[in-house]
């Protein structure tokens, strides 16, 4: 059998690609995901739920303006550079992509990083209610123009195929530095040492994320600098990229800030830890989205439709097979998992256990949200995504005044069944391709 699956590897380059790429990111985001696990200990530990509470709202907070400040290019990016990759003048449109990246969202970038620095007071007092928030959001929003540009650097290296590189940025560096600096105890601001902690990891990101692109570019002259890439053409594709991903970071981040207007801080923070408790169940989706994306460019924009389906059918097996067992881990050990950031945590275990549902219908849905992005069809996944945002907040303003936390995990989980089942009934209606893998009925 184990010569019979190395003959099979052999013969498909692509599932040899997608395995071995995806071996070394998963261990690369398991390491970033044990060093976030590790942060929020420490935070909950030295700052209690509140503490974890400003903390992970002023992070959820940031991310969410660091994409609709991108314009919607860090994903854009990917798809472009994927499909330029092994193209005849792909290296000069790459050089024209990265200067419309700072031509368009360094400046946007900076003008919402100026909003928020001069609406920070309002924000913290009459919307969180929390003083505590203003020198929090304020630090946020000197950070968040070289937020912005890190985001969209990240998905550039990622789509050259240098994914150690691009997932290190992701998922480890900054994260590293915050627990660097909290057990170094480098800041003295009590609750807000996590914050500033946060910011100095993100400087130091874009710094390395924009050596490693400048490298590129070095060492890769071309002769032939005419590129065919317009801004046009960009912004069409990456505003409703945009659209998306602010959506998206919304029907995952609202149940946060829809429970610190109608509960406690601590219990943002209890609910923040069980979502990302329960992230874990796609955690492999995500690993494997990081390999098939750029790939899912490539083989759509050279034709190859075969090799396209049979990359999407492995990748999804892949995800299910893996996501499963985490899945059902954590369902039979939730209170204890839960137990480990502090007993006041084990409030969460009904909220865990509704969340988790949802994320396993994700992992079953396979990559069908990047597979619409990278094949052009970004404004059909806009639209989905931004119908059940909608369907989704009513859901948070009806049930978490009333349920708290536990309301919060059944509408987040309520917006991520109804997406994943609308994106693959689309995507099979209009391209005729299986995105999902479930036993007995996936073939």
């Amino acid at each position: 059998m184990l010569q019979k699956f190395k003959n099979k590897l052999n013969k498909d380059a692509n599932l040899k690609e997608l395995l071995s790429g995806s071996a070394v990111t998963f261990a690369i985001k398991i390491t970033g995901m044990l060093i976030g696990y590790g942060v929020v200990l420490l935070v909950s530990r030295k700052y209690g739920a509140e503490g974890t509470g400003i903390y992970s709202l002023t992070t959820s907070l940031l991310n969410s303006l660091a994409i609709f400040g991108g314009l919607g290019l860090n994903i854009a990016v990917l798809r472009y550079v994927g499909q330029f990759n092994k193209t005849e003048n792909g290296l000069a449109n790459m050089r024209k992509l990265f200067s419309y990246i700072f031509q368009f969202a360094f400046p946007f970038a900076v003008l919402v990083g100026i909003s928020l620095f001069l609406l920070a007071e309002e924000v913290a007092t009459k919307l969180f209610e929390n003083p505590m928030y203003i020198p929090a959001l304020k630090v946020g929003a000197v950070a968040l123009p070289f937020f912005t540009l890190n985001l969209i650097n990240v998905e550039f290296i990622r789509g050259l195929k240098m994914l150690k590189v691009s997932e290190y940025l992701r998922s480890i560096n900054r994260q590293l530095v915050v627990i660097i600096l909290l057990l170094l105890s480098v800041f003295s601001f009590g609750i807000l040492d996590a914050v500033y902690a946060m910011v100095v990891g993100i400087l130091i990101s874009f710094v390395i994320s924009m050596a490693y692109i400048g490298k590129y570019f070095k060492q890769h002259k071309s002769q032939d600098e005419t590129s065919n890439l317009e801004r046009k053409e960009l912004l069409k594709t990456s505003m409703p990229m945009m659209i998306t991903a602010v959506a998206s970071f919304i029907l995952a981040n609202a149940g946060v800030v829809f429970l610190e207007i109608y509960s406690t801080t601590d219990q943002v923070g209890i609910f923040n830890v069980c979502v990302r408790l329960a992230q874990l169940v796609s955690l492999v989706l995500v690993v494997v989205n990081t390999i098939s994306a750029p790939k899912f460019a490539e083989l759509f924009w050279a034709g190859k439709m075969v090799e396209l389906q049979n990359v999407i059918r492995q990748s999804s097996r892949i995800i299910f097979l893996a996501s499963f067992p985490i899945s059902l881990f954590l369902m039979l050990f939730s209170s204890f998992v839960l137990g480990l950031f502090g007993k006041e945590f084990t409030t969460g275990t009904l909220a865990l256990l509704v969340l988790i549902i949802g994320q396993m219908v994700n992992a079953s849905a396979g990559s069908v949200g990047i597979f619409l992005n990278m094949s052009g069809n970004e404004r059909l996944l806009r639209n989905l995504i931004v119908f059940t945002v909608l369907l989704t907040l009513i859901g948070y303003l009806a049930f978490i005044p009333k349920y708290g936390i536990v309301g919060a995990a059944f509408a987040s989980t309520f917006g991520t069944v109804l997406l994943n089942v609308a994106c693959v009934q689309q995507t099979y209606k209009k391209l005729k391709i299986k995105t999902y893998y479930l036993p007995f009925l996936s073939k």
